[in-house]
């Protein structure tokens, strides 16, 4: 991992073929310390949309092991604490508040800009396939679930500054998917997409 600021700009294209832009997406990767332990701090804050949003994750420098994790989406708030094989925490939104402790996973990933992240360290290629978990938060019970990483091919795409060589890559959990495209020759994500019920969430990364 490096230190490094991408911004990306977000989109909605509707069923009908409507565009719809909905602000901007900037992930920072840092140094930071943590209880005087090295490592990483990977902050993710989308403006210009109609709920702002911010996530921090702090991840250990040795091992990318999660340490700890602070959310917001608009007034709703989440905050937990990892140690090697569990996790703990607390969620305060409009359903209301709920302390929680459950156990994780070594491989498991939190963030959309934990996951981009750690994808882009993978030694990516054709037919690579790899198992792993998410720490979903959609509610006041956060839950973990399986997850598979998939490369389906190398295609060209449109991002940045112009046409890009990336690797397709999806990411799976139970009936959900979320595409990625990693750049072959600098290992970063240039593009994502995911259905949603009312269209496809596209983040777009910008020169």
């Amino acid at each position: 991992m490096r230190p490094g600021t991408l911004t990306y700009a977000l989109s909605l294209i509707k069923p009908s073929g409507e565009t719809t832009a909905l602000g901007i997406r900037t992930v920072t990767v840092s140094d930071a310390t943590l209880g005087g332990n090295p490592g990483w701090l990977i902050a993710d804050a989308r403006t210009g949309t109609v709920v702002p949003t911010s996530d921090s994750v702090f991840v250990a420098r040795a091992d990318l092991m999660p340490e700890r994790w602070i959310a917001t989406i608009g007034r709703s708030q989440f905050g937990a604490s990892f140690t090697r094989d569990s996790v703990f925490g607390a969620v305060q939104s409009y359903q209301g508040r709920a302390s929680f402790s459950l156990p994780v996973p070594a491989n498991v990933l939190l963030s959309a800009g934990m996951v981009e992240r750690v994808i882009e360290l993978l030694p990516l290629r054709d037919g690579y396939r790899a198992g792993v978990s998410l720490l979903l938060v959609d509610g006041l019970e956060p839950r973990v679930v399986p997850a598979e990483i998939i490369v389906e091919r190398s295609e060209q795409v449109t991002a940045g500054n112009g046409a890009v060589d990336a690797w397709r890559v999806a990411l799976r959990w139970g009936a959900m998917e979320q595409r990625l495209w990693i750049a072959r020759d600098g290992t970063r994500v240039v593009r994502t997409e995911q259905a949603l019920t009312d269209g496809v969430l596209i983040s777009l990364l910008q020169p």
